[in-house]
């Protein structure tokens, strides 16, 4: 956490909501998924550039996960093709197969030895818990749905396309809630450059567990909201969490920076940032969590030399990929979309408090 003494962020320093973790150059995203009255899932896919590395690290009790073991420090360093964000549970993880053929038929993979042509995509993948949270029934993303996802991945890093939305009810998000089920959230997004130019950021599914704040008002971020000088209206009204709700989560995150990692460092940036995650919610990383957090460091500005500086410089990464993770958690919630009454949801953040969101999504 930044300590600016109360004053705005120097200008071109700090935290950036704009494009969220596509202020790290070079990566791409997509979702699919459905958000209707039936059906509220859906699944977002995240593209490294190439010679990008990557790790992941699992804090929660109850985690739904895909090839995370591929990806630790030790293992090949091929990386990863891309990694996705998925609602379902573990029904959702099968989805993945549509992201693996559709990067397959774009020749994104890795080459299998002996077999011209062929190439093998590591996806690797993390779940939250949505089921039924629609009419009730088990609708989780499909592979079709995986592989429009993935298409429109392609399509974005290639430039052939605007870049898909990073926040509010979509992909990942569609099906997300907290606060043991009193509250909608969705996808968050949030960057941080740091004075010396490098960028962090973060992408979040955000389905905790705990809540974002007390019902006797405020929340758990205010200290980093002050730290960093954002003057938004104090939250007030949250809804008081029930103990007999459905435990039903998990928050699953992205963390990413154009800074040049190995293997091991990239491991230490994703679980530092689950720190974010625990300053937002509280509680965190229960048994009904599957707190899972992937680290992206797509190579293009070298750490400084010497182990000493550098040394430094990866603690203030991690530092601010925590930081960033905080504020794209709150940035799901404050940017997830009403439903109609009809739907008999949970509000949202919006309707509770507009005029925080009103001011937090205009920073």
């Amino acid at each position: 956490m930044t300590d600016s003494g109360g004053s705005a962020p120097e200008a071109g320093v700090g935290p950036v909501r704009s494009r969220g973790i596509l202020e790290v150059p070079g990566i791409g995203l997509g979702h699919a998924g459905q958000f209707s009255q039936a059906r509220m899932t859906g699944l977002s896919v995240v593209l490294p550039p190439p010679g990008s590395t990557v790790g992941v690290d699992v804090r929660g009790g109850g985690p739904a996960t895909r090839e995370t073991d591929v990806i630790a420090p030790g293992t090949h360093s091929y990386g990863a093709d891309a990694i996705v964000l998925t609602g379902g549970s573990a029904f959702g993880l099968g989805a993945v197969s549509g992201v693996v053929g559709t990067l397959a038929e774009a020749g994104r993979g890795f080459p299998a030895a002996g077999l011209d042509g062929t190439v093998i995509p590591l996806v690797p993948a993390a779940a939250i818990f949505d089921l039924g949270r629609g009419d009730g029934s088990v609708s989780p993303p499909t592979p079709d749905e995986g592989a429009l996802a993935a298409r429109a991945a392609l399509s974005a890093a290639s430039g052939a396309t605007a870049d898909e939305a990073v926040r509010g009810s979509v992909g990942a998000g569609l099906g997300a809630r907290s606060g043991f089920q009193s509250l909608r959230s969705g996808l968050g997004s949030f960057a941080i450059r740091l004075p010396g130019g490098t960028v962090v950021a973060a992408l979040v599914a955000a389905n905790s567990l705990g809540t974002i704040g007390s019902p006797a008002g405020g929340l758990w971020l205010d200290p980093l909201l002050r730290s960093y000088g954002f003057g938004t209206p104090a939250v007030t009204g949250l809804p008081a969490a029930s103990t007999e709700a459905d435990d039903r989560n998990t928050t699953i995150a992205i963390v990413a920076t154009d800074a040049a990692m190995d293997p091991a460092q990239v491991t230490r940036m994703a679980a530092g940032a689950h720190a974010g995650i625990a300053r937002a919610v509280q509680p965190s990383h229960t048994l009904f969590d599957g707190d899972t957090v992937f680290g992206i460091a797509t190579g293009a500005r070298p750490l400084s030399e010497g182990f000493e500086s550098s040394t430094r410089e990866l603690v203030s990464i991690t530092a601010a990929a925590a930081d960033a993770l905080s504020l794209a958690i709150l940035d799901a919630h404050a940017s997830a979309a009403p439903a109609d009454a009809a739907w008999r949801q949970p509000p949202t953040l919006s309707e509770i408090a507009p005029d925080f969101t009103s001011a937090f999504t205009a920073l």
